[in-house]
């Protein structure tokens, strides 16, 4: 709690650990171990699957110097020295809470996802397998303190089937609060593909929130970021694009295909995007509508999004009153982006509280927002 909030994180990060896959990947694919090595050229820690070093741009010089001089920052401050050396493990993840004056976080990978997506044409049971992985890695930590720690599991989308079984397991089993996805292709196969529905069902069923997270730290081959990525500033060209646009495609395809339709009681987060843009781009989906008219909507995709989505906002996203003007206060959540390089950690409430909101607004972008989304509200 913070200045009389409550406050529910809606995408706090974990640093996946080098021994991960060691503990935690069954047989028979354990002779396919993900391992990390260190890189030659940058020196930074590289996770290699199937013989492929990956994130891709840890091997560029240029990529490693931005994140060296974000990360410079944070390791100068005694917390972040110690939750280094200790892996960000659980315990410095609920201390580093409680710098902030969180209450609770919804956890969620940094590279996890990115090996589902970054690695082109993976078999789906060894995707799978990197999935359960990962989400049995995830049910470990949180059990240091299930209360405030709330996990999101990562699904492979190679296979829709194997999806929705990791589904269930990852709610009935695993207690977990939602579910991961990537606004760009799995092997071609976009969210709002017909072979994809049966898993919003499922998802619907279990009552779990759906959150479709950015990234730009691996794209995958039909990402709109990747042409960017060897530009003299791609750290920042990357983040500025992608984030924000693979967001507002994946929105657009799942309310304009009638996903949100078919499914009203599936709720959706946009994370990690920025909520500036939301504005404009809800009008211009209503207008295209209206003019084309080539979408199953018996409504606006405007009342969609209002009736079943979030979208987070930046701690320090002055441009966020906007969207409250515009459509109330009951829309966006918020995050400290604990631990990345780029976060405002420890400072991330202080640069919220100095945005000049109204109470109530403050009270439902902290905790109620996001609450509703991961069924938090007792």
């Amino acid at each position: 709690m913070k200045n009389g909030f409550r406050i529910l994180d809606s995408d706090l990060h974990v640093i996946e650990p080098a021994s991960l896959f060691q503990d935690y990947l069954e047989e028979p694919f354990r002779d396919r171990m993900p391992v990390m090595r260190r890189s030659d050229v940058t020196g930074v820690d590289t996770w290699v699957i199937d013989g492929k070093p990956f994130p891709l741009w840890n091997e560029w010089p240029e990529f490693a110097q931005a994140n060296a001089r974000l990360r410079a920052k944070k390791e100068r401050t005694p917390f972040q020295a110690r939750a280094y050396e200790r892996g960000f493990d659980a315990a410095t993840t609920l201390d580093a809470m409680d710098l902030e004056g969180v209450d609770v976080a919804a956890l969620f990978r940094t590279n996890g996802g990115t090996w589902i997506i970054g690695l082109d044409d993976l078999e789906p049971d060894y995707a799978a397998a990197l999935c359960r992985a990962y989400n049995n890695w995830m049910r470990d930590y949180c059990a240091a303190d299930p209360a405030r720690l709330k996990g999101v599991a990562l699904l492979p989308l190679q296979a829709v089937d194997l999806a929705i079984e990791e589904a269930r397991r990852a709610v009935a089993e695993l207690g977990f609060v939602g579910v991961t996805v990537h606004a760009e292709p799995v092997n071609g196969r976009i969210l709002y593909d017909e072979a994809v529905e049966p898993l919003w069902t499922e998802v619907e069923r279990l009552g779990a929130a759906v959150c479709l997270h950015g990234t730009s730290t691996a794209p995958g081959r039909e990402d709109v970021s990747r042409k960017h990525l060897r530009h003299p500033a791609g750290r920042t060209l990357t983040h500025a694009v992608s984030f924000p646009m693979q967001m507002m495609g994946a929105m657009a395809g799942l309310i304009l295909s009638g996903t949100l339709e078919r499914h009203p009681a599936l709720r959706v987060a946009f994370l990690e995007a920025n909520c500036s843009w939301l504005p404009w781009f809800l009008y211009r989906l209503d207008d295209q509508q209206e003019k084309y008219g080539d979408s199953p909507l018996p409504l606006p995709p405007s009342a969609y999004f209002l009736r079943q989505c979030v979208i987070s906002m930046e701690a320090d996203e002055e441009l966020a009153k906007d969207v409250m003007a515009r459509y109330g206060d009951g829309l966006t959540v918020i995050s400290t982006d604990y631990p990345h390089p780029d976060s405002a950690f420890p400072h991330a409430m202080d640069e919220f509280f100095a945005l000049d909101l109204p109470d109530e607004s403050r009270r439902k972008t902290l905790w109620d927002n996001c609450a509703w989304l991961y069924r938090l509200d007792a």
